[in-house]
């Protein structure tokens, strides 16, 4: 999985690529986001329940500026975690402060929720399209810079990723930077690429009645599909 405005899936399974790709839209670039931002120094990057309350670390170490994807993840799940969000996403309060100035409000959260929903709808249709079940998959690379700094647990915890993985996830960076290199220095992984390519699988979530049906339960965080 790369996880950014686009998020782009990948399963593999002996001899078969299955891909597909799903607007999540800007909210874990710190787009539609009241005072998002990117990961840089004064974003606030994680959250956790701290004393009954919220505490979180910003990157640099000075004042918060605003919050980026990772924060935002984080700061849903402790909210979550509090009592403070329910399962459909309704907040007891019109804003949460995070630190400093920074606050995460309600209209966050539903940004939230879109993002993640289409996601998670995106990953329950790919291994549904190739007959996999998430007990099945192996392992979970998070790759891009996103996904290579998201809290595990939180993703689990709001619905991004299934619950069932969260154990066998791991990131892996800037799989992409690392795939071109490893092309450089082996010639013949560009034969296997080629043929990887040709069998791929594309499964076209736009338009399909299952992936529309999955993104509007995954809308709501896991709690409320539990009950």
């Amino acid at each position: 999985m790369d996880i950014g405005t686009n998020g782009e899936l990948m399963l593999w399974r002996p001899d078969t690529l299955w891909a597909a790709s799903t607007a999540a839209g800007p909210a874990f670039e710190g787009g539609e986001i009241a005072q998002g931002c990117g990961g840089v120094t004064g974003a606030i990057d994680r959250v956790w329940v701290e004393n009954g309350g919220l505490g979180a670390h910003v990157i640099g170490g000075g004042e918060a500026q605003g919050v980026c994807g990772s924060g935002l993840l984080d700061a849903a799940a402790a909210l979550l975690a509090l009592g403070r969000l329910d399962a459909t996403g309704a907040a007891d309060a019109p804003a949460y402060r995070l630190k400093d100035g920074v606050r995460l409000t309600a209209g966050d959260v539903r940004a939230l929720q879109l993002a993640k929903a289409a996601v998670a709808a995106g990953v329950e249709t790919l291994l549904s399209s190739a007959g996999v079940r998430p007990a099945e998959v192996k392992r979970l690379l998070l790759a891009g810079g996103f996904g290579s700094k998201l809290n595990i647990a939180s993703a689990a915890a709001v619905g991004l990723i299934p619950a069932a993985l969260a154990g066998r996830a791991q990131a892996v960076g800037n799989a992409s930077l690392a795939g071109a290199a490893a092309l450089l220095l082996d010639t013949g992984l560009r034969a296997k690429a080629e043929r990887i390519a040709r069998t791929a699988r594309a499964v076209r979530l736009g338009g399909d009645p299952a992936f529309e049906a999955r993104f509007l339960a995954a809308m709501d965080f896991p709690m409320a599909q539990e009950e």
